[in-house]
């Protein structure tokens, strides 16, 4: 249902961009050996010849092409360039400038695997999410929120905790709107659901409506080597959870009928969130994935676009015209907060050989922004 999406998206960019037709790309794979077979078996002269590149050249070349485009660098042995993290530091103070007297976009990152309570970067946590979505939701100076949403799902309980935080944005009347990165599926679909709007890519994979449970026993592996369990117990689930036995069936009847009604509170939720019944929710349902366009087609989604679309629908939802952009973010853990000076403090003395200004002087204005910012 969605391969077939992302690939022919993939062919229409590629042969935009090189200028010929997505068929040549499909022609190319398809008879590769053929193609090889023109270029004496040469992979980058044939990749040449089906345009797919421009020039073929050794790495000395494209190095004299640079410095001829962009200069020498101040030793004379490379052309001119800037390493990311000083590129970062130079205009992260630019990018950091902020008017209190404008109104802002929240901006909401929820990445990572769904989990309950709370958690670190790179993870949901459900009472993380709902946090910033709270502070969002009682900041006068934030008049609409983008929850960028890029998680393939995890914890119902935590995604139904988040989900009500966008719920309650959207019945304060601000504007919430949700912008789906690579994959928003599962919990990250239910995160979406009670948005006012949802924003996808083409590419993007959503929808896996559906919940699943698992419990994992080793019986049989054991039973191989010999090795049995017994004992006794108070009730029949005294070994429910036991891996050395096979799942305990009153759990299996127990967690299925758990399992049922929260895919059940699932559809509820989206049918709610889209203005859709559930039946046909439960049509489009079932686990299936869908690509981002696809979604669009059924009314999983809204809008095609990136981010940036979706921050500017948010503002003209909100009536914004001078805004700002403001990341929501938790505030930083002592132990956070000691190692991002202790990066400062670094970075500062590995400056000491340069020109500009006096290092201690650097030492101390780094150490004061860093309790600042």
């Amino acid at each position: 249902a969605w391969l077939t999406v992302l690939w022919d998206f993939y062919k229409a960019d590629v042969a935009s961009k090189r200028e010929f037709r997505p068929q040549d790309l499909d022609d190319l794979i398809n008879n590769l050996p053929a193609h090889l077979a023109q270029a004496q078996g040469d992979a980058a002269r044939m990749a040449l010849n089906r345009g797919l590149v421009d020039e073929l050249k050794t790495r000395d070349e494209v190095r004299q092409e640079l410095i001829e485009r962009l200069g020498h660098d101040e030793e004379g042995l490379i052309f001119n360039q800037i390493a990311f993290d000083e590129y970062l530091s130079r205009i992260r103070p630019e990018l950091l400038q902020s008017n209190p007297s404008k109104d802002k976009i929240g901006i909401i990152v929820a990445s990572g695997i769904i989990m309950d309570g709370e958690q670190p970067s790179g993870r949901i946590g459900g009472d993380t999410i709902a946090d910033l979505l709270n502070r969002a939701r009682n900041d006068e100076r934030v008049k609409a929120v983008v929850v960028r949403v890029d998680s393939g799902g995890g914890s119902a309980t935590a995604s139904e905790v988040i989900s009500r935080e966008i719920e309650l944005i959207r019945d304060s009347g601000k504007p919430v709107f949700v912008s789906m990165g690579s994959v928003a599926a599962s919990g990250g679909y239910w995160i979406a659901a009670q948005a006012d709007q949802i924003w996808a890519t083409p590419t993007t994979i959503t929808g896996s409506i559906g919940i699943f449970g698992a419990f994992p026993t080793f019986e049989k592996s054991l039973k191989s080597l010999g090795i049995t369990s017994d004992g006794v117990g108070t009730t029949r689930l005294s070994d429910a959870f036991d891996p050395s036995r096979p799942l305990n069936e009153l759990i299996a009847q127990s967690m299925n009928q758990m399992i049922e009604r929260g895919y059940q509170r699932f559809i509820q939720r989206v049918a709610q969130g889209r203005n859709m019944k559930p039946e046909p929710v439960e049509e489009i349902a079932q686990g299936r994935v869908w690509a981002g366009t696809t979604a669009k087609d059924l009314g999983l989604v809204d809008q095609i676009g990136n981010l940036q679309d979706a921050i500017r629908a948010a503002a003209e939802q909100a009536d914004l015209k001078d805004y700002e952009i403001k990341y929501i973010t938790q505030p930083l853990t002592t132990r956070e907060q000691l190692i991002k000076r202790l990066n400062r403090l670094i970075t500062a003395l590995l400056d000491f050989s340069q020109p500009s200004g006096h290092p201690l002087q650097k030492i101390y204005n780094t150490i004061g922004d860093s309790e600042v910012g």
